[in-house]
């Protein structure tokens, strides 16, 4: 069975845009976990990446029929997906996605600031960083924006053939 929409949960905003960006490509209605669909509906479901887990996923999967998992992170779209895959605890055919999202420090809140400032620690002290990293951390830094419909075409491939 296709999902009949999509469910998302957003910190800061990417994720929503992510969200809506995909509705308006598929067609699907758009809910947000504070105003979700019934129970028991078939959704794509969204969520930021909080330590290697998306967030809001594990309570999502007992009250809907998840079809596919995507996570927004800061980093590069695709490079999370294993990592998704086994935190979401999904069997290998599942599909699940990454896309990047962006850092917008403004919007952080609560421990969700201190959680930004250990991981830019962390970066920072890291010795014979990857292109990637060194990628990550100038957003962890910097801030930015990645929202894009090209993160999204691999999901609109899967979705389109399903």
């Amino acid at each position: 069975m296709k999902p009949s929409a999509i469910l998302y949960n957003s910190n800061t905003g990417f994720t929503e845009r992510y969200a809506k960006m995909l509705g308006e490509k598929t067609g699907l209605p758009v809910f947000s976990a504070e105003n979700p669909p019934e129970k028991g509906t078939a959704v794509i479901y969204m969520g930021w990446l909080m330590a290697g887990s998306v967030f809001g996923y594990k309570k999502a999967a007992k009250n809907y029929d998840i079809k596919a998992v995507i996570g927004t992170s800061l980093a590069p779209t695709g490079a999370l997906v294993e990592t998704i895959r086994k935190n979401c605890g999904v069997p290998e055919d599942f599909p699940v996605f990454n896309v990047q999202a962006g850092m917008n420090h403004a919007k952080l809140k609560g421990g969700y600031v201190f959680g930004i400032k250990m991981l830019t620690k962390f970066m920072s002290k890291k010795k014979n960083r990857s292109p990637e990293e060194e990628a990550m951390l100038e957003l962890l830094v910097k801030g930015g924006d990645y929202v894009s419909e090209e993160n999204l075409s691999e999901v609109l491939e899967w979705y389109n053939k399903i």
